[in-house]
């Protein structure tokens, strides 16, 4: 039964990554900095997982060689120390998957982790959409050209300056719209609880 979960789960990411996510990041190519070796999203964050991409990763860590699942458990343990001692409201953390400024389980990476980077909207209830940057942005990272901070949004004077051709435009891709459309494309996929990658071990 969990085997089956984890192949449908794969097959319906295989499916967004290759329908939509890698043509979006191919059209915003002049706005998107991501490369190997930079980190930045994956070194303060929540990282919000739901059970069914918790149990995917856990499959791409058994993968592993011996030498990385015990640096890993040895980070997810500091993660979980330092978090009992925090006293503030939210607390943020490095992913204990990154080592050595590298995803661990790169292919395995949970929902979160594959849309970043990109600019995307929710849709609040009364209908209005809002834009979200990604937290890159304010590392001079992605969109930064165009970037407003005092208005947190997409400055159509500083694309205008920029002499990028293509619009920055954001897309439907949230967590919670992939997660809900799973069924809509004919995917039967439970994903269980979400919260955050910590809070699960």
């Amino acid at each position: 039964m969990v085997i089956e979960s984890l192949k449908k789960y794969a097959e319906y990411i295989n499916l967004i990554e290759e329908k939509y996510l890698k043509k979006f990041f191919n059209i915003q190519k002049p706005y998107i900095h991501c490369k190997e070796g930079c980190a930045a999203c994956c070194q303060v964050g929540e990282y919000p997982v739901s059970e069914i991409e918790l149990m995917y990763m856990i499959a791409g860590y058994k993968n592993l060689s011996k030498e990385l699942q015990e640096k890993i458990a040895l980070k997810t343990d500091e993660i979980k120390k330092a978090k009992q001692e925090f006293k503030g409201e939210k607390y943020l953390y490095e992913c204990p998957f990154l080592i050595n400024n590298r995803c661990s389980i790169y292919n395995y990476r949970a929902i979160i982790c594959r849309t970043h980077g990109l600019l995307f909207y929710t849709t609040d209830n009364e209908g209005k959409t809002h834009n979200k940057m990604p937290a890159c942005v304010n590392d001079g990272l992605n969109y930064s050209e165009v970037y407003d901070p005092e208005t947190n949004t997409i400055s159509p004077e500083k694309w205008e300056k920029s002499g990028i051709s293509v619009e920055p435009k954001a897309y439907n891709i949230s967590r919670e719209v992939i997660i809900n459309q799973a069924k809509n494309a004919g995917y039967e996929i439970d994903f269980g609880e979400s919260k955050a990658l910590i809070d699960w071990f």
